[in-house]
């Protein structure tokens, strides 16, 4: 696996704390044991780089949603799996994404890891981060602000339950359907939550065939020769499209980013105090 550098993305005028730089050195170890595991493998996918931001600097990502989404180059993409850990599926993903040496970030909802907490924990030991997305995938915009910041603290509790004392729980938080209201963005910003929205619509929400989520993930890319994609690990057809839409990703020149948080807190239970 190629991890060539660790760049940062809107942290210029903010140094890191202690805990930053014990993530960021926690994280290369990770990088490191990952590239060896996949040296082997001199045809898969990889890691081609690391880029590092600031919460408090880039709070909101994603075209889809807001004016800004993360600085990538061209052809360079973020892999985001939503809803899970399912144990149906999520097992499924993480062996592919393995086999190609690619990392991702999984945004679970608090109430699946509770259910399927070692799938958490595999995820973050194979060098995926590990986001929130709620408690129970609720609504975020019809609740009333006080319930909505609950569901928040509950599915950042559960995650970081999940991943245990030594596994760190990324700031990275994306809402169900999408969609937020004003009070919440606010709540996240408090946190010092980085809220994702997408660039790239895969609709495997359909669950209709592989076939059809990998030409809707292509078609988006066509238009945009970059972004997050927006995937779950909780159906079907996405573990059976993924080996063959990495492939294609491989062969298009298209490299998968990796995302590590220059904030993060060392200690889980920082995040969700």
């Amino acid at each position: 696996m190629k991890f060539r550098s660790i760049e940062s993305a809107g942290a210029a005028r903010r140094k890191p704390g202690i805990g930053a730089l014990v993530f960021l050195l926690l994280s290369l170890s990770t990088s490191t044991a990952m590239a060896a595991a996949c040296g082997k493998n001199t045809q898969a996918l990889g890691t081609e780089r690391t880029i590092a931001v600031d919460p408090g600097l880039l709070s909101r990502v994603g075209i889809f949603q807001y004016p800004q989404t993360l600085p990538l180059r061209d052809h360079e993409v973020v892999l985001t799996f939503d809803d899970g850990p399912s144990p149906a599926t999520t097992g499924r993903i993480l062996d592919t994404l393995g086999e190609e040496c690619a990392t991702a970030i999984f945004f679970v909802v608090g109430e699946h890891a509770t259910a399927a907490p070692a799938l958490v924990l595999r995820a973050a030991m194979e060098g995926h981060a590990i986001g929130t997305h709620t408690q129970t995938h609720a609504h975020l915009a019809d609740l009333k602000p006080g319930d909505a910041e609950a569901e928040i603290r509950a599915g950042m509790a559960a995650a970081t339950t999940a991943l245990g004392p030594d596994r760190l729980l990324a700031p990275y938080f994306r809402a169900p359907y999408l969609e937020t209201s004003p009070a919440v963005e606010e709540y996240l910003r408090s946190r010092g939550l980085m809220l994702w929205g997408i660039d790239v619509d895969s609709e495997d929400w359909r669950n209709d065939s592989a076939d059809n989520v990998i030409s809707r993930v292509l078609r988006g890319l066509e238009k945009l020769h970059k972004g997050i994609i927006l995937l779950h690990d909780v159906q079907p057809c996405t573990a059976d499209a993924l080996p063959r839409l990495l492939t294609e990703l491989r062969g298009r020149g298209y490299k998968v980013v990796r995302v590590l948080s220059a904030t993060q807190a060392v200690d889980n239970r920082k995040v969700v105090r």
